[in-house]
């Protein structure tokens, strides 16, 4: 028994000055929250953690690059929960036995509101398509929205701000809601939402309009464009979706990141599930149309440093899907890589890329948590900006609003035609 000991002891002695004399695996530095990522100490930073996770793994390369080469910073935060609406959990736990998909079509039966696939087997061949059906259809955004006051800003890299154009717009989802009837049962159910959009700013756009009726089914896009002056209506159905909007650095496809129907474009990938650093918690969330200068309306940009277009924010960790998005031979990009909340379906950040698989854009988008007009229970996760930036041109646009936002007001779907187009006053 004394034999037995002694060896036993000798063997720890020997894995212990073994460890000693080899050394063991060195914890990685953690940083500390309120650390500013830059082009200055990113290299430094890359190999240390933020909540265990290294800041290699939570910076996706392409923006890397751009903290390396175009200024962005990120502040480090702590990752704060967003609360979840209890009527669109109800929702959501229903769809897990209620809600399939069509193998051919990738078309999505059964779906009544909240997220269609609550639950995504990484396993499954249709995982990418799922994930983009939940950004789709399963975001909490209330059942109508109303933005009184939004700004379109155009920047160049060298110069700074060019152009501002103002609007207010409305949404109401026919398809969706969680609080009210809102004709998804009448003749026009296949009718997913409707958007009036009238500009108000600057004076020589001031009063065009348009009406756009999106389909839960894929249907082709619907819209009807006022133009004031000329007092004509010009009609449009179909590709619309990949065209440019405006002079913007947006195309339609690019609102929300990726606000195609899911069927439109010819495959979706699964590249990963990970935590990456993203803007959720906006702590300077919206344009003041008071302001004086470019500063003061725009206080999460700073607009004074070129290429002025950086958020200067809070970048917390969430985990994400990384979904690779396959164009269509017509659509202007090649393919779309986007960061999708793996809990709550909002898209963050975007890549896209030219014919060639080149980075032509990013586009970056901060969230905050509204409540809703009719039940203090209701919770809305939405973003109050979103920036698309052109790297190709040095061009960026900013979309933002201001503190007016609602949602669920007492508005009617029924309510955004075009005779609202032609009787808006601004």
């Amino acid at each position: 028994m004394m034999g037995k000991t002694k060896m036993r002891d000798v063997w720890v002695w020997v894995v212990l000055a073994t460890g000693l004399i080899f050394g063991t695996p060195a914890m990685a530095e953690e940083v500390p929250e309120g650390t500013v990522i830059s082009a200055k100490n990113l290299g430094a930073l890359l190999e240390k953690t933020f909540e265990g996770e290294t800041i290699q793994s939570l910076i996706p390369e392409h923006f890397q690059w751009q903290i390396r080469e175009k200024g962005l910073t990120m502040k480090l935060a702590h990752a704060k929960p967003h609360p979840k609406d209890p009527k669109w959990v109800a929702a959501t736990n229903q769809n897990v036995d209620a809600v399939t998909l069509d193998e051919a079509s990738n078309q999505v039966n059964g779906w009544i509101a909240g997220a269609p696939f609550p639950v995504i087997d990484p396993d499954d061949p249709k995982a990418g398509v799922k994930v983009m059906w939940n950004m789709f259809l399963g975001k909490q955004q209330g059942d109508n929205q109303e933005y009184p006051n939004t700004v379109i800003a155009l920047l160049n890299e060298k110069t700074g701000l060019e152009r501002v154009q103002k609007q207010f717009v409305k949404r109401a989802f026919v398809r969706g809601a969680l609080r009210r009837d809102n004709g998804a049962g009448s003749e026009n159910k296949r009718i997913l939402e409707k958007t009036l959009s009238v500009l108000t700013a600057p004076q020589d756009i001031k009063g065009n309009g348009l009406v756009l009726i999106r389909y839960v089914n894929g249907d082709p896009d619907w819209l009807l464009a006022y133009a004031v002056a000329a007092r004509k209506v010009r009609r449009f159905s179909g590709g619309f979706w990949m065209d440019k909007l405006g002079s913007t650095d947006f195309l339609s496809d690019d609102i929300m990141v990726l606000s195609a129907h899911p069927t439109w474009y010819d495959g979706f990938k699964i590249l990963a599930k990970k935590k990456i650093l993203v803007i959720a918690n906006v702590t300077k969330p919206f344009w003041n149309p008071r302001g004086s200068t470019p500063k003061e309306q725009f206080p999460v940009f700073d607009m004074e440093t070129p290429p002025h277009w950086n958020p200067v924010e809070e970048w917390e960790p969430r985990e994400v899907y990384v979904v690779e998005g396959m164009t269509p031979e017509s659509h202007p990009y090649s393919r779309k890589v986007v960061y999708v909340d793996a809990e709550l379906w909002t898209p963050y950040l975007g890549e896209y890329f030219t014919p060639k698989g080149q980075l032509w854009k990013t586009t970056i988008q901060g969230y905050r948590v509204f409540p809703t007009e009719d039940d203090p229970d209701g919770k809305v996760l939405w973003p109050t900006w979103s920036a698309v930036y052109d790297f190709l041109i040095g061009h960026a646009t900013i979309l933002m609003t201001d503190e007016n936002i609602k949602f669920n007001t007492d508005m009617q779907p029924t309510e955004i035609n075009l005779k609202a187009v032609k009787r808006a006053k601004w």
